[in-house]
Order: structure tokens, then sequence, then C-alpha cells
């Protein structure tokens, strides 16, 4: 009598694992926000380093030799966010996320129903009117930019406008509102003057190839550039040289207008006073030096100075009566034989070298 076969041992449960499109998803999206994270931090050194040197180069200094880090230079380009440009930067954003999302035919007079008769609803198709007529006329930003371009010379600080308005211009004619002019027409079909082939029903019912104008297949060429990136990337990449072009013109204009601002108000500034063992070569609008005796270590005393900026024992300094045209910027190092003193700068009273509240 034979025995019983032994059954194989039943294998182990399959752990759970997780489904490859979610493995996908969640991967997909931390690379985009790494991506944007990175390029936003590049944007903002960007900025930063323009407006850092438009605003030293008003005093005739190189920003890049005063040795500022990554991180520094990032920072300084928060002096351009300001309340009213965040406003609008949102406000742009959001308008152009709908445009180039928002279907064109949605907002046409057949989209409209009955049951929209509400104020908020109304108030919301005025809106989106408003951005469609505004979309529809992206051609006169263009020319209005190109004309603003003609202008260079006297826009002044303003000159940021050119660029900004061909970049705007650029942006709202890749929405479906900007193609779609008549406001809920729909699309033509290619016809074969446009490259695309006509369909030809066969006789048991099916659709043959699509044949060009001499009657043969049309076959894409294996070297034509794909009609997506001269209709779409090309542009936005435009617009986006052009965003970047305008806001380095901004930022060195803020720079350089706060740079003024400092200079006219250079008495509320710290103050400095040099001691040295020597008579030094200091002399400018506003300087006053003092000789204390033969007796005292550090006989002579220079006082009349304000403070641009220290960096690793290096003083910056500029004379009370320090003007743009003719005025001086002293490069001091603290030594042995020079000590430097700091103070704090006139807070009440302007003072007489004081231009601006």
């Amino acid at each position: 009598m034979s025995a019983d076969p032994v059954s194989p041992p039943s294998a182990p449960p399959p752990a759970p694992s997780t489904p490859a499109g979610a493995e996908r998803t969640a991967s997909s999206l931390l690379g985009g926000v790494i991506a944007q994270a990175s390029f936003l931090v590049a944007v903002m050194y960007f900025l930063g380093a323009v407006y850092m040197t438009a605003y030293y180069s008003y005093f005739r200094v190189d920003s890049f030799t005063l040795g500022f880090g990554f991180a520094e230079m990032a920072i300084q380009s928060l002096n351009v966010v300001t309340a009213p440009l965040a406003i609008v930067s949102v406000l742009a954003v959001l308008a152009l996320r709908h445009l180039a999302t928002t279907p064109a035919p949605a907002f046409g007079p057949a989209a409209r129903s009955d049951a929209d008769r509400t104020h908020q609803q109304r108030l919301i198709r005025t809106l989106r009117s408003g951005l469609a007529a505004v979309a529809r006329a992206h051609l006169y930003l263009v020319g209005a930019g190109l004309i603003l371009l003609l202008l260079w010379s006297w826009l002044g600080e303003y000159r940021w406008m050119a660029p900004i308005l061909l970049a705007v211009g650029v942006l709202l004619g890749q929405s479906p509102w900007a193609r779609n002019r008549a406001g809920g027409g729909g699309t033509a079909a290619p016809s074969d003057a446009d490259g695309g082939g006509v369909v030809r029903t066969d006789t048991n019912g099916g659709t043959a190839a699509p044949s060009g104008t001499h009657g043969s297949a049309a076959m894409p060429s294996p070297r034509a550039v794909p009609p997506t990136m001269w209709s779409r990337a090309v542009p936005v990449f435009t617009a986006g040289l052009l965003v970047m072009w305008g806001l380095s013109l901004g930022t060195a204009g803020l720079g350089e207008r706060e740079a003024r601002q400092a200079a006219a108000n250079l008495v509320r500034r710290p103050s400095v006073v040099l001691l040295s063992t020597d008579r030094i070569s200091l002399a400018g609008p506003g300087v006053e030096v003092s000789d204390l005796g033969a007796k005292v270590h550090y006989r002579y005393r220079y006082t009349g100075l304000r403070r641009l900026i220290e960096r690793n024992g290096r003083y910056y300094l500029l004379p009370l009566g320090w003007n743009h045209q003719t005025g001086p910027t002293y490069v001091i190092q603290e030594s042995d034989d020079l000590r430097v003193e700091l103070f704090p700068g006139t807070r009440d009273e302007c003072g007489a070298w004081c231009t601006e509240g």
C-alpha cells in the first residue's frame, strides 16, 4: 500500500506592493517640484545679482568684489518683491493659467444658459469676456511693445515695459481664446493645401489612409520638426527670455533708485570714526580731522564719514557731502595702526546733508 504523495508547501502570500502608476505619479511630482524649486532659486540669484550690481555701481563699487555668496545674492532678490508687484504677479499668473487651460468655446454666446442670471455669474462672465477680448488683441500688445522699443532712449527707467508687453502679447497668443477669434466657433478641418491629407472611405465601410495632393499616402518626414515646437515651445521660450529681460531692467532700475535714496539720506546711515596713529590722506566734503596730541596712541581722529558696507574687515565709506558726480568712495582696511568705530546715524533731524525724509 503506497503512501499518499506529500503536497508541496504552499508559497507565501505576495507582499502588498505599490501600484506602478502611483510610483510614477509620486516620482514625477517630486521631480517637478525639484525642477521648479531649482528654477526659482536660479531666478532669485539672477535678480539679486542684477539688483546688487546696480545698487553698488552707483557708488562706483563692483558688487562681485565684495564677496557675496550664492545665498546672499538670492536673498537680495527679495528687495524686488513689493506688495503691488506681488498682487499684479498673482493676478497675471491666474489670468494666464485660465487663458491657457480653459477652452475658448466654453465662453461663447452658445454656452450661456438661461440659469446664468445671478449677479456673481454675470460678473464672472463679464471678466471672462474681458480676458477673451484682451487675448484676441494680443497682436496690439506686441505692436505696442515694438513701438516702445523704437522709443527706447526716451523711456528712462520705464524701459522694462517694452519687453514685458512683448512677452505678454506672445503668451496671450498661445491661449485658445486668441486662436478662436469667433469666441465660440469650431475648429476648421485641415485641407490639402495645409499639408493634411483627405480621408477616403473604402468600399468596405472602413477608413483609408489620408492621401496627399497627388493621391499618394502622406508620410511624415523623419527630419520634420514637430508642429508643436514652433506653435508652442518657441513662442513660450521667447516670451520667457523677454520676461527675464524686462525683470532685469526693472530690477536694475529699482537698485539704482534705492541707491539714490540712500545717497540723499546719507546722514541716516551708521556713522564711522577713524582713529589712526599717523595722518592719512583722507579729505572730502564733510570730513573733519582732529589732532588728539602726541601722548595718545591713536593721535588723529577722522569724522564726517558714513558706512556704505563692511566686508571682512574692509570698510567702504562715504563722506557726508558725497555726490554721484564727483564724490569719492573710501576703502579702509582695519589694522593695528587704524581703528574703526561705528556709531548710530542721525535719526531725528536730517541735518544739512539730508535732502529727503
